[in-house]
């Protein structure tokens, strides 16, 4: 078992995502392509005289303290931060030092950016290092960690997407299918602007009705040969979303790895939103009329981000980011700029050291 001898302070962070192609696809196996954003979350972590953790959330008013090295019973389905420690002692790390942790976010709450996965990924990210686990310098070991802490410990429909993007970074191909596989991709579309709607979401609501609902087709009726003539009409909307969707996932692929097309992947992202809003129905009257008065503006395309019915949106916008941005501010929404960001970041005031 690896150990920090040393304990000193560490700074670990994370960032939001957006989801570029894919949306609703992840949890059923199917690729998607999202991208890390230059909004981040961070802790910092400064050690303690004993073994215990206490994190302030000033951003939502609250606090949590634990002992990683008990299991830690859960206060509602939600409780991940010691679902992550319970998942990690399991498996059989302990910890010697307790820290006090800060944790402030420029990521938006609730709007669909990962906010909640990107936390997890930096909580992951720092029980490993004050542990001393090596997989604290390995990003698609933190994405698991924080997928099985978040996601399979509770039982919840969300696929993996969310914990790849934050702790990998950039922008990525993600094979959903087990073992999951990550593949860089080019980074060129310049600035994105996210929008939060100001609509209350439920993402485990959403996430889990659409789920339900694909799943029952069973994976025979996804497919493009599929007979649809005993589907209702519902069905087959969620079919034909699902079908289009992937077919406009691989055309992103291979446009974003030959060309650097702006305008047609902005035409592609909106027919992407198109079949999320009109056959998935995960958008809301109130987000179609918003994102068309962007693309209305000059941005090249959009579509709604994360799981839906509210939240947020974002435009493709390179060059015109401050401008389009200016115009949902006008109307009273806040609207942030991005580009796509680093991955999981792990720091420490001197060099980490490992012992066996």
């Amino acid at each position: 078992m690896s150990r920090m001898t040393n304990p000193i302070p560490l700074r670990v962070s994370a960032p939001g995502r957006i989801c570029l192609f894919g949306e609703h696809q992840d949890y059923l196996g199917l690729p998607v392509i999202a991208a890390a954003i230059d909004l981040r979350i961070e802790l910092a972590a400064t050690p303690r005289a004993d073994a215990l953790f206490v994190v302030e959330m000033p951003d939502i008013g609250e606090r949590l303290e634990l002992d990683p090295n008990m299991e830690n019973r859960y206060r509602h389905g939600r409780d991940y931060l010691p679902a992550a420690a319970n998942v990690l002692r399991r498996e059989g790390l302990s910890w010697t030092t307790g820290y006090d942790v800060t944790v402030t976010s420029g990521i938006p709450i609730n709007a669909g950016a990962s906010s909640s996965s990107a936390l997890q990924v930096a909580w992951c990210a720092l029980l490993l290092a004050a542990a001393g686990d090596p997989r604290a310098g390995d990003a698609e070991s933190i994405a698991r960690v924080a997928h099985q802490s978040e996601v399979t410990e509770f039982d919840s429909p969300g696929g993996m997407m969310d914990h790849f993007s934050s702790a990998v970074g950039g922008a990525i191909w993600l094979d959903c299918r087990p073992p999951y596989a990550v593949t860089d991709l080019p980074a060129w579309m310049g600035e994105f602007v996210l929008v939060e709607s100001g609509i209350p979401k439920d993402t485990n609501g959403v996430l889990g009705e659409k789920r339900r609902r694909a799943e029952s087709l069973g994976a025979e009726q996804l497919l493009d040969n599929a007979d649809t003539s005993q589907l209702s009409a519902a069905d087959r909307a969620i079919r034909e979303a699902v079908v289009q969707n992937r077919k406009l996932t691989l055309a992103a692929r291979a446009l974003i790895e030959t060309s650097e097309d702006a305008d047609l992947l902005g035409v592609l992202l909106s027919r992407h939103h198109d079949q999320l809003s009109r056959n998935l129905g995960v958008s809301l009257p109130e987000i179609d009329r918003l994102l068309a008065r962007g693309i209305g503006a000059g941005a090249l395309g959009g579509k709604i981000n994360g799981s839906g019915c509210g939240g947020s949106f974002f435009l493709m916008c390179p060059g015109q980011g401050a401008r389009i941005a200016a115009l949902y501010r006008g109307v009273g929404l806040s609207a942030h700029v991005v580009r796509i960001g680093k991955g999981v970041a792990v720091e420490a005031d001197q060099r980490m050291e490992l012992t066996s």
